[in-house]
């Protein structure tokens, strides 16, 4: 695909890409490549998602989040539809109250999105479950992956002081033996999986020296 999705600001922003050429990228990549299931949840996670925004100062629609989670799959060759389709509904069933099998989607999508949705018993997560059942899926710990590069790429823009320090230990706690584990248990990922922890420790460890 020649079509370019990047746009430059000069100012911090909580929007560094346009979501709409996102949207359009995606589209037109997975006509292409025949991603029958990515073609469907396209528009569906847009409708399901509209109304709500990022926190931050720039009001960004939510969606952008998720195209940019799945424009980070296909820059990285995880390109299959499965693992695309997640990556667009990775927050649905969380935000907008969907049930992993109302999803449009098939069974180990559905899945893979029951996984990253994060269940409460009263306002406490287990965290170590939640990441542990994550970690033996394939999409759903690239996707989680994806999802955490993304968030702490961007977190110096929305973000607190407190809270990217708290975002930092929670990511050197549960996503650095999420990527090592990973890279055990689904080593034809490999090269993605170098990438998404040089960028997360590279990012992580700038912020640390700032902070």
């Amino acid at each position: 695909m020649n079509q370019s999705i990047h746009s430059f600001g000069k100012e911090l922003s909580d929007r560094l890409f346009d979501e709409e050429r996102m949207y359009a990228y995606i589209e037109a990549y997975a006509a292409e490549n025949h991603l029958e299931q990515t073609m469907r949840v396209l528009p569906y996670a847009r409708g399901k998602h509209n109304g709500q925004f990022r926190k931050g100062k720039d009001k960004v629609p939510y969606i952008y989040h998720p195209l940019l989670v799945a424009c980070q799959a296909l820059a990285l060759g995880l390109d299959e539809d499965d693992m695309v389709s997640a990556a667009l509904l990775h927050d649905v069933c969380e935000d907008c109250d969907v049930a992993p099998e109302e999803l449009p989607v098939n069974p180990a999508t559905q899945k893979a999105v029951a996984l990253l949705t994060k269940v409460y018993t009263g306002e406490k997560l287990d965290k170590k479950a939640y990441f542990s059942a994550i970690a033996e899926n394939e999409i759903a710990v690239m996707v989680k992956l994806l999802d955490r590069c993304c968030n702490v790429s961007g977190m110096a823009a929305g973000f607190s002081r407190e809270k990217m320090l708290e975002y930092i230990e929670e990511t050197e706690q549960w996503f650095y033996p999420m990527i090592r584990s990973a890279r055990e248990s689904f080593p034809e990922h490999s090269n993605a999986l170098f990438l998404l922890k040089y960028h997360i420790l590279g990012v992580v460890e700038t912020i640390k020296h700032l902070l």
